[in-house]
């Protein structure tokens, strides 16, 4: 029965979400299937058992056997009731311990996939979707495996009520697995219905999330609360919830139907029960021991065959999911090639050689036939307005994607070819959508584990990054954390000061390539004047990348590269861009008009 209704498929998806337990916690395999052995007999003893204390009583009443058909009942239950405590207790807690290993791996499998997946919505679909089967939809992890390997103790006890029920008459063990069968093709039919409604909701759902994070999110909570945003966000979070409130309107309509059938069936089997066991109790054809042990049977028979069909469909339903899991933990990261050539430590020549991309999905390219070339220690300052290119011509260099024409050469050969986290090691870059974590001043510095040592060179650090008068005012200094999330001491960071945060990290990791996106967008003049002032010294030795709408940067850099509509429109020194009189000169008069008498 279990083989028609269980797919090959399912076995093998039950094979590997087995596998990945056995991977994290085999102790948790182990205690899971013990339990289910213990519990496959303890309901055929309570079944068998009452019998005969039962005919017993109605027969020649003797205490030494009503003692012993006692004590073995009872013992059978306690001793197995203590034995499926330990037991499923100790598979929870190692249960844990998978869970928390699957955590980490997910994690591990989500900071690892390619950036542009993160922007991508198909991805984040099959993420919740993988989510649904690895958590059972909410229900926690480990209840597709618990099922799955329930079944196999259903079937045990299944098994020894079919074997008693077969003592009295074999054709009522035939009407029960039809009706239960019949029972079983409207749920199935019915969760098919449901799990193609869950398929529909899930951009739904992952919709509804959003509204709530957005709600608490403190990065959004001054917008909203200058903006007067609580009625227009919450009457869009009504209509999204309507909109989930119409799917989880036809789920309860399907479960409603199939749990009326599911009565209707009830209702005749335990009619047949009843009436065809009073009449063999009449006929003088069986005892009432008999008959107890009868009706117990074929009760437990109705409630084990309904489990083990329910928990087949049950993963069935959550087995839907498993190619959706399967692509999810096999994805692989095209970027990160760690066997890929050592970057070695010397000058770096960068080469942009006849480069274009366009975005995943889209059809103008937002680079075109970029070919430029960066000197050992060049300082390099990127220009032009929005959208002319210049994020995405930083996002090539430091491989969040790669090319869609062209190639990207650092000393003469491919990126691609480089190891990707030695490749890495070279760059640092403080963009202008920095984030900050919830860490300590140290921490978000540092970004790794650091010693007593390290922490004085990275107060240090924070120093020429300009944050002295704000470690001055901290009562822990370096030690106090970032944000109020889990630290009341914590301290909220202004713009100007996260940017100055940033500014640490990438002093700190003291990379030879250097990446400034609107470093200083957040300061205040007197603080970016005092950036401009120590550029070349925080970017000494090094060769540096510097993006910035304010064109009084580039006066500071080596070369000037004008971006427009994708391309490089114009490259030079200041001074020769400004004598061109062409696009770079119309922008720097532009923006130096404010700062000088007409």
């Amino acid at each position: 029965l279990v083989g028609l209704s269980w797919s090959m498929n399912s076995k093998i998806r039950f094979a590997q979400i087995m596998k990945y337990s056995w991977k994290f916690k085999k102790s948790y395999v182990v205690y899971i299937f013990l339990s289910q052995i213990v519990n496959a007999v303890m309901p055929l003893a309570s079944i068998i058992l009452p019998k005969y204390i039962i005919d017993e009583l109605a027969g020649q009443k003797r205490i030494d056997w009503l003692l012993i058909y006692t004590g073995v009942l009872l013992g059978t239950i306690f001793i197995g009731s203590l034995l499926s405590n330990f037991l499923r207790c100790r598979a929870f807690i190692k249960k844990n311990d998978v869970f928390n290993e699957f955590q980490i791996f997910l994690g591990n499998q989500i900071m690892n996939v390619d950036f542009e997946k993160l922007e991508d919505p198909q991805f984040l679909d099959l993420k919740e979707k993988a989510y649904k089967f690895l958590y059972a939809d909410g229900q926690g992890f480990g209840v597709v495996l618990e099922q799955a390997v329930g079944i196999i103790g259903q079937v045990f006890t299944f098994i020894g009520i079919i074997a008693v029920i077969s003592t009295l008459n074999f054709w009522m063990v035939l009407i029960f697995i039809v009706l239960v069968l019949l029972t079983s093709l409207v749920n199935s039919r019915i969760k098919k219905a449901n799990i193609e409604l869950d398929l529909q909701k899930t951009p739904h759902e992952r919709r509804n999330s959003y509204y709530l994070n957005l709600f608490s999110d403190f990065t959004y909570g001054k917008e909203i609360r200058i903006g007067n945003l609580r009625d227009w966000l919450i009457g869009k979070y009504r209509y999204q919830l309507s909109e989930l409130k119409a799917f989880y309107k036809k789920n309860v309509r399907n479960n409603e139907i199939s749990m009326n059938f599911g009565a209707v069936v009830s209702f005749v089997q335990q009619a047949v029960a009843y009436l065809y066991l009073i009449f063999q109790v009449v006929r003088g054809l069986i005892t009432l021991g008999d008959f107890t042990m009868y009706l117990n049977a074929i009760n437990s028979f109705t409630s084990s065959m309904r489990s083990v069909m329910d928990s087949v469909i049950d993963i069935q339903r959550y087995s839907i999911y498993f190619t959706a899991v399967e692509e999810f933990l096999s994805l692989t990261n095209n970027m990160q090639k760690l066997e890929g050539l050592p970057v070695a430590s010397n000058a770096y020549r960068i080469e942009f050689d006849h480069v274009s991309f366009r975005y995943p999905g889209q059809e103008n390219y937002a680079l075109r036939d970029i070919s430029i070339v960066i000197s050992p220690e060049e300082k390099l300052s990127i220009v032009g307005e929005n959208g002319a290119g210049k994020t995405t011509f930083i996002k090539l260099l430091t491989r969040l994607y790669n090319p869609t024409e062209g190639r990207i050469l650092l000393n003469g050969i491919d990126l691609q070819e480089y190891n990707y986290v030695d490749y890495m090691n070279i760059l640092s870059a403080v963009f202008q959508d920095y984030k900050l974590f919830s860490f300590t001043l140290r921490e978000n510095i540092a970004l790794r584990d650091t010693s007593e040592y390290e922490a004085s060179l990275i107060e240090d650090t924070a120093v020429k990054a300009g944050l002295s008068d704000k470690l001055s005012k901290l009562e822990k200094g370096i030690e106090t954390a970032i944000y109020k999330n889990f630290d009341e001491t914590g301290f909220e960071p202004s713009g100007g000061e996260g940017q100055k945060i940033a500014l640490a990290r990438a002093m700190y990791k003291n990379t030879p390539i250097v990446i400034l996106d609107e470093p200083t967008a957040a300061l205040d003049p007197r603080a970016e004047y005092e950036i401009y002032r120590s550029f070349n010294d925080l970017v000494y030795g090094k060769t540096a990348l510097y993006v910035s709408h304010r064109l009084s940067s580039a006066r500071f850099c080596d070369k000037i590269a004008v971006f427009h509509h994708g391309e490089i429109a114009e490259y030079g020194t200041h001074a020769e861009l400004i004598a061109k009189k062409g696009l770079y000169s119309e922008l720097f008069h532009m923006q130096a008009q404010f700062y000088v008498d007409e």
